[in-house]
């Protein structure tokens, strides 16, 4: 309590102190890239990190226009092929996943601000009514907690945790135990708790199902939307074998210029951390399977002169701390990445993040 007490007073003292408006400065020739996953007019309890209220979305966009200059990912292609210079304190928005509300949500506030954005589709998803597995772990695990319901999931920590009713502590550790448990088990847990638990997943597409195509296409035809890939069925890269790299890596891409009849070299990393989730090797293999750039969940605007084009950094902004008005522009200006570097040095360990929350 005392240590969240203290970064919110710091938090709040450095927005005082107008501090995101010299590091705006001080970084304005970088590159901010903004993540986002879903935009809601649910309110979830708990809340769901990746379903960012539509009033705090609409708040941020007005944000980033009135204090950045909103471009678009064939900008950023375009400077990385040499042909043109980015803008100083431009902005790229984008969003992982490919959610059904990207469209009904999200695009109606990116055309009335006139802001472009680029959405990475898990491909091999689209058009389906299928949730993307940890999504539905998260409702899985309420609706047993709700029927008193105890689920087997081969955790005893996490069992544990579930039965003195702290589902979110168990989702975290389950849904990060199975991200690295390989395909197959991750599979026969998910299909033993959807035999064990009830639960009516129609209800949760309008937030959590995908895109269809004639919703990609109404959003390309508009001009301000460009779409990535972010594989076929989310699947983190060094879980992938070698014969998997076609049909997650290249055949999505395939796909994707076939359906919106455009060349598309752009590619997003699931879960996205440097080191576990991928590997210098998968940046090499990614150009060398057609694509000029790639983006990561790594907190931390963007050199376009100095970093590497496949592995360019995000700052991200979820429905917790990182979308309090004063964090959000602290973090978008570069500021609390420098803090953390700052943290580090200083006391030999790792800095958390600010507010204590990862995406």
């Amino acid at each position: 309590m005392i240590r969240s007490y203290l970064k919110q007073t710091m938090i709040r003292t450095a927005d005082m102190l107008g501090v995101d408006r010299f590091f705006r400065y001080i970084n304005r020739k970088k590159l901010l890239v903004v993540m986002y996953h879903g935009v809601t007019r649910t309110n979830y309890t708990p809340p769901v990190w990746t379903q960012l209220p539509l009033k705090s979305f609409r708040n941020q966009m007005e944000f980033l226009r009135s204090h950045y200059l909103p471009i678009a990912l064939q900008d950023v292609t375009a400077a990385i092929r040499g042909e043109r210079s980015l803008p100083e304190r431009a902005v790229l928005v984008t969003f992982d996943d490919g959610l059904s509300n990207n469209y009904s949500c999200a695009f109606p506030v990116l055309q009335r601000l006139g802001i472009p954005a680029t959405i990475f589709l898990t491909v091999g998803m689209i058009g389906s009514q299928k949730l993307l597995w940890f999504d539905e772990l998260l409702f899985l695990l309420q609706k047993a907690m709700t029927q008193e319901i105890i689920p087997e999931l081969d955790n005893p920590e996490a069992e544990l945790l579930f039965q003195k009713r702290q589902l979110w502590q168990t989702y975290q550790l389950t849904v990060e135990g199975l991200k690295r448990a390989g395909a197959a088990e991750r599979a026969g847990v998910m299909e033993r708790l959807r035999a064990e638990i009830p639960l009516d997943h129609i209800e949760l597409l309008g937030d959590f199902g995908m895109l269809s195509w004639p919703e990609i296409r109404s959003m390309q035809r508009s001009g301000l939307i460009e779409f990535g890939v972010h594989t076929a069925t989310h699947r983190i890269l060094t879980e992938l074998a070698d014969d998997e790299w076609y049909d997650e890596i290249i055949a999505p891409r395939t796909t994707l210029e076939k359906e919106l009849k455009n060349k598309v070299t752009s590619f997003c990393f699931p879960n996205g951390r440097p080191g576990s989730d991928f590997s210098a090797a998968h940046l090499t293999a990614l150009r060398n399977s057609g694509y000029s750039c790639s983006f990561t969940t790594e907190n931390a605007l963007f050199d376009c002169s100095a970093g590497d084009h496949m592995s360019i950094s995000r700052v991200p902004a979820g429905n917790d701390g990182t979308s309090d008005p004063a964090y959000f522009a602290l973090n978008a200006s570069g500021a609390l990445h420098l803090a953390k570097e700052w943290l580090h040095l200083g006391s030999g360990s790792t800095a958390t993040t600010l507010t204590g929350a990862e995406p």
